[in-house]
C-alpha cells in the first residue's frame, strides 16, 4: 500500500511519533541526549508523517538552514517498513515544501562511512539513491563519530 505523507502540525503528536520511531531503531538512535534533543525539536520543527492505513510509519522533521537550504533533521521508518517506499515519499514531500518556499538545496548530516557501521551504510546508501551527493566530512566534536554531510540540488 502507497504510503501517505502530510505535514503534521500538532507538536505534540509530532513528538509522540517521532518518540515511538526512535525506541524502535535503537541501531540508529542510541544516544539517550541525542533522542532527547530531537524529541524537543519534534515538536518546533515542521514535520512530515508518513502513514498506511492511517499508521504512522515514519516522520520527517525538516529544518531550514538558511535563505536557499533547508536541512532533513530527522527522519525514521518503522523497521517493519523499511524498503517500502516510505523514507522515499518523505524525502519527495520535503524537497516539494522545501522548493516551494525557495530552497534550492537540502542538506543531511549522517555519520561517515569511515566508522564503518553497518545500519549507516545502509542510511548512506538510501540518501545517496535519493540523490544526495556527498560533500563535506567534518570530525568535530567527536573524531570517533565523524559526519559526512550530503546535499541535493532541488530543481
Amino acid at each position: 500500500m502507497k504510503p501517505v505523507v502530510s505535514l503534521e502540525v500538532d507538536p505534540a503528536e509530532k513528538r509522540r511519533i517521532q518518540e515511538a520511531i526512535t525506541q524502535l531503531l535503537p541501531e540508529w538512535f542510541g544516544l539517550p541526549h541525542a533522542n532527547q534533543h530531537y524529541a524537543e525539536q519534534a515538536a518546533r520543527l515542521p514535520g512530515y508523517v508518513a502513514r498506511v492505513a492511517g499508521e504512522a510509519k515514519g516522520l520527517l522533521l525538516l529544518k531550514s538552514t538558511g535563505p536557499l537550504s533547508a536541512e532533513v533533521y530527522w527522519l525514521g521508518v518503522v523497521p517493519g517498513a523499511h524498503r517500502s517506499g516510505i523514507g522515499r515519499a518523505l524525502i519527495e514531500a520535503a524537497s516539494v515544501a522545501a522548493k516551494r518556499d525557495g530552497k534550492e538545496h537540502l542538506f543531511v548530516a549522517t555519520l561517515h562511512s569511515s566508522a564503518n557501521y553497518e545500519p549507516y551504510q545502509r542510511t548512506r546508501r538510501f540518501y545517496e539513491a535519493m540523490g544526495f551527493i556527498f560533500v563535506l566530512e567534518e570530525q568535530f566534536p567527536d573524531p570517533e563519530n565523524p559526519s559526512a554531510f550530503y546535499m541535493k540540488v532541488l530543481r
